[in-house]
C-alpha cells in the first residue's frame, strides 16, 4: 500500500501573511500543489493543530512572544509528528545545532527560496515514508489479527470461498467432508456441503451477505460428506482475504474433530517446512526476535545468511516438481552441516536462511563463502541424474540498532539479490552487508557521485517530447529533458538530481552538456526540428554562456532560430537582470526564449516588461484544474493575456482526452504537449517520422 500526496498542507507560524503567501507561491512555481494556513498567535496555532491535518509546519523563531520551542511542545502534546522547518533571517550555526537538537527538522534562511524548496522536498519524502509505513503497519496488523484468529481456531475446519465456490481448505475441512486432496474440492460449491433440507437457510444467509459482506453469520445445519453421510455442524461465515483476493472464510465447528490431535498437527505444520523438514519462515522470525533481544541486552552480534539456489526455475523444468523437491531436501541436508544447531529455515521457494552468532563481519563473510563453495562442489544425485548447482548468499547482521527482525531478514534478502545479480546475473557469489549502504543509498552524496561520473563519461541521457502546433506549422518542435541513468537500469529525472547539482556546483556543466548534445541531435535529425531546451537558473549567472552557445551552434551548423531556451518563472524572477542580458544575447544569435511553470506568480506578465520573451509554458496546475469551470476560466484568461502581449503559449501536461477536449475550446493557445499526445522518448519522434 502506498501513500499518495496530492496537495501539500502547510501550517505557517509567522508574523507576516505576505511572506507566507510568497513562500506558497514559490512552492507552487516549483510544481507543488500547496494549501496553507497562517497562525499569528498561540491560540491560532492550537486551534489549527486540533482542527487540521498538516504535512509540515514552517515557523519563525518567535511569533507574538511564542518561541519555536513552544510550537514543538504544543505539537508533541497534541500528538502531531509532522516535521517543523524553522525560518530564520540568516543562517546561524549555533541556532541550527540547538534547534535540531530540540526537534526542528531543518533551519532555513527566509531569503533562500531554493534551499527552502529543497528542504520541503526532503520533508515530503519523510512524510511520504512515514505515512506509507503507517498504512503498511495497519495492513500488517489487520493481517496479523486474521492470522491470530485462524491460529486460535486452528482446531476447527477452515475454508475460503469466492462466489460460492471453494478456492482453498485446510486438512481438517477436507477430513470432515471426506476429500483426500484440496484440488478435488477446488471449485465445488458450498451448497453441496449442506444437506438439501438446509439449502433454503443457506441461500438466505448468502443473500444477506451479498448486501453486507463484512458481517459475520452463523448457520447451524447438517453437513454432507462426499459419500453422502450427514453430520451436525455450525458454519461461521466472515469476510477475509486469500492470496490478495477478497473472499469469504468459513469455519466449521463440529464435535467429530479430535481437537488434541488436530492442534498437535497444526502446531507441527505451523513450524515445519514439509519438503525439506527444516523449520519455516514464521519460526525463523521468532528465533530472530530472540537474537535481536539478546543483542540489545548484551551486544552479541549475529548474522543472518540468506542463500538462494541459482537458476532454480531451470532445475524445476529439468527435474519436474517432485525432482526439484528432492533437490531442495538434499540441499537442506548439506546446509545443516554449517548450522551447528543454530536456527536454519527454508524461507520460501529456493531461499534458505541461517542465523548464527559471529565475532565480526569478516567471520560472516567467510562462513557464507564456505557454504557457497560447498554447494558448488555438492553434485547431488536426483532421479539418477547428477545435478550441478550454485548458490548466491547475502549476509546481514543482527545489531542493536536494527528496527525489527523483519527488517533484518529483508536486508539479508537485499544482499542475496545483489549476490544473485553478480557474474552477469548468474550468481554464485557472496555479498556482505555494509552499514554504509543504507546511508549512501539515494543520498545527495550518491547522486553527486553519479552526476560526476556521468559528466566524465558523457553518460547523461536526453529525452525528447513532441510539442503539437495548433496552427499547422511545418517545422517539428520538441522539448528536451535530461535524465541521469542509474546502475539498476532506471533513470532519475532532472527534478530529482538538479537540486543536488546546484548544491555541488554541477548545474552549469549539466546545462552546457544538454545544450551541446541537444543541438547535435537537432543537426543530425533527417528533417528540420526546433529544440525547446530547459536550463537551470545557474546558467543565468554565467556571463560567458552566450558566447559559448554561439560557438556550439556554429560547430553543429545549426541555425539559431531552431533553438528556444527555457527557464522557469521562479528563476527568471530571481535573476531578472541576468535573464534580460541572456535573452538579449541569444536573440542576437536568432534563438528565442521561453518561460516554464508560467502563471504561478501573482503578476506573471510583469516579466514581459523586463525580458524579451517569445513564448511561455503554463504551470501544470492549469491543466490539472481544467475539469472545473474556475480552472478553465483561469487558463482562458491567461491565454488571452499572453496572446494580447504577442507571445505564444504552450499548454503542457495533457494526460487525458477530457483535457484535450477542454483545451480545444480555449482561444489563444498555440501548442499542446503531454503524455496523452506523446510520451518522452530517447529518440526524436515528430509524428511524421
Amino acid at each position: 500500500m502506498s501513500y499518495s500526496l496530492d496537495t501539500i498542507r502547510l501550517l505557517f507560524v509567522h508574523e507576516s501573511q505576505d511572506e507566507a503567501e510568497q513562500m506558497i507561491n514559490a512552492l507552487r512555481n516549483a510544481g507543488k500543489l500547496t494549501r496553507g494556513e497562517l497562525a499569528l498567535t498561540e491560540d491560532d496555532l492550537i486551534k489549527a493543530l486540533k482542527a487540521g491535518s498538516w504535512e509540515m509546519v514552517l515557523c519563525r523563531p518567535d511569533v507574538s512572544g511564542m518561541g519555536y520551542k513552544q510550537v514543538l511542545a504544543h505539537m508533541n502534546r497534541l500528538g502531531k509528528s509532522m516535521p517543523l522547518l524553522l525560518l530564520t533571517n540568516e543562517y546561524d550555526d549555533q541556532l541550527c545545532v540547538e534547534a535540531m537538537h530540540d526537534g526542528v527538522r531543518y533551519v532555513v534562511p527566509t531569503g533562500n527560496r531554493e534551499l527552502m524548496i529543497a528542504h520541503v522536498d526532503r520533508c515530503l519524502e519523510l512524510v511520504h515514508l512515514r505515512k506509507s509505513l503507517q498504512q503498511s503497519q495497519l495492513s500488517l496488523h489487520e493481517a496479523e489479527k486474521r492470522l491470530s484468529v485462524l491460529m486460535d481456531q486452528s482446531r476447527d475446519a477452515i475454508a475460503y470461498v469466492v462466489d460460492g465456490m471453494h478456492i482453498h481448505a485446510n486438512e481438517a475441512y477436507l477430513d470432515i467432508f471426506g476429500y483426500s486432496d484440496a484440488d478435488d474440492l477446488a471449485g465445488v460449491p458450498i451448497m453441496d456441503m449442506v444437506s438439501a433440507a438446509d439449502h433454503e437457510a443457506l441461500k438466505k444467509l448468502l443473500r444477506s451477505r451479498a448486501q453486507d459482506e463484512n458481517q459475520t453469520n452463523e448457520l447451524t445445519c447438517r453437513g454432507v460428506s462426499i459419500d453422502g453421510k450427514e453430520f451436525d455442524a455450525t458454519f461461521v461465515f466472515s469476510a477475509s482475504n486469500y492470496d490478495g483476493e477478497a473472499c469469504t472464510q468459513i469455519v466449521i465447528r463440529t464435535s467429530a474433530i479430535d481437537e488434541g490431535a488436530l492442534e498437535e498437527k497444526l502446531q507441527e505444520m505451523r513450524q515445519t517446512d514439509a519438503i525439506t523438514g527444516l523449520y519455516n519462515r514464521t519460526w525463523f522470525l521468532e528465533q530472530l526476535d530472540g537474537a535481536l533481544t539478546e543483542c540489545i541486552q548484551s551486544g552479541k552480534l549475529s548474522t543472518v545468511i540468506m542463500m538462494r539456489i541459482d537458476a532454480f526455475e531451470q532445475h524445476q523444468a529439468d527435474l519436474g516438481i517432485d525432482g526439484s523437491d528432492e533437490l531442495l531436501a538434499q540441499i537442506a541436508m548439506e546446509l545443516e552441516k554449517f548450522s551447528d544447531g543454530q536456527p536454519l529455515a527454508r524461507i520460501s521457494g529456493e531461499d534458505f536462511a541461517l542465523l548464527k552468532p559471529v565475532a565480526d563481519v569478516d567471520e560472516a563473510g567467510k562462513l557464507a563463502e564456505k557454504i557457497r563453495v560447498s554447494m558448488e562442489k555438492m553434485m547431488p544425485e536426483v532421479r539418477s541424474r547428477t545435478v550441478k548447482i550454485t548458490c548466491s548468499l547475502g549476509a546481514a547482521f543482527v545489531r542493536d540498532d536494527s528496527p525489527s527482525s523483519q527488517s533484518i531478514l529483508t536486508k539479508a534478502l537485499e544482499c542475496c539479490n545483489r549476490a544473485h545479480a553478480a557474474n552477469e546475473g548468474k550468481g554464485n557469489a557472496v555479498y556482505v552487508h555494509n552499514p554504509m549502504d543504507d546511508v549512501e543509498a539515494g543520498s545527495s552524496e550518491a547522486v553527486a557521485m553519479l552526476l560526476r561520473t556521468a559528466l566524465e563519461k558523457n553518460a547523461l541521457k536526453l529525452n525528447f517530447q513532441a510539442i503539437m502546433s495548433l496552427h499547422e506549422e511545418g517545422t517539428g518542435f520538441v522539448e528536451v529533458f535530461v535524465t541521469l541513468p542509474q546502475d539498476d537500469g532506471n533513470s532519475l529525472p532532472a527534478a530529482h538530481f538538479m537540486p543536488v547539482a546546484h548544491e555541488r556546483g554541477l548545474a552549469g556543466k549539466i546545462d552546457r552538456w544538454v545544450i551541446l548534445n541537444a543541438v547535435k541531435a537537432a543537426a543530425a535529425h533527417k528533417g528540420p526540428v526546433r529544440m525547446l531546451i530547459n536550463l537551470s537558473g545557474f546558467s543565468l549567472e554565467d556571463p560567458a554562456l552566450g558566447d559559448w552557445i554561439s560557438k556550439a551552434l556554429k560547430a553543429a551548423k545549426l541555425d539559431g532560430k531552431m533553438v528556444v531556451f527555457q527557464f522557469s518563472e521562479a528563476d527568471m524572477d530571481a535573476y531578472l537582470k541576468q535573464a534580460k542580458a541572456f535573452s538579449d544575447k541569444v536573440h542576437g544569435l536568432g534563438c528565442q526564449v521561453s518561460v516554464s511553470r508560467f502563471g504561478g506568480a501573482t503578476e506573471p506578465l510583469h516579466l514581459f516588461k523586463h525580458v524579451q520573451i517569445d513564448m511561455v509554458k503554463t504551470d501544470a496546475n492549469f491543466t490539472q484544474e481544467l475539469a472545473t469551470k474556475e480552472g478553465k476560466d483561469q487558463l482562458s484568461a491567461l491565454a488571452d493575456a499572453v496572446s494580447e502581449s504577442g507571445k505564444k503559449i504552450i499548454v503542457g501536461f495533457v494526460e487525458s482526452a477530457a483535457q484535450m477536449q477542454a483545451l480545444w475550446t480555449i482561444n489563444g493557445i498555440n501548442y499542446l504537449q503531454g503524455i496523452y499526445l506523446q510520451e518522452p522518448s530517447d529518440v526524436i519522434h515528430l509524428g511524421d517520422d
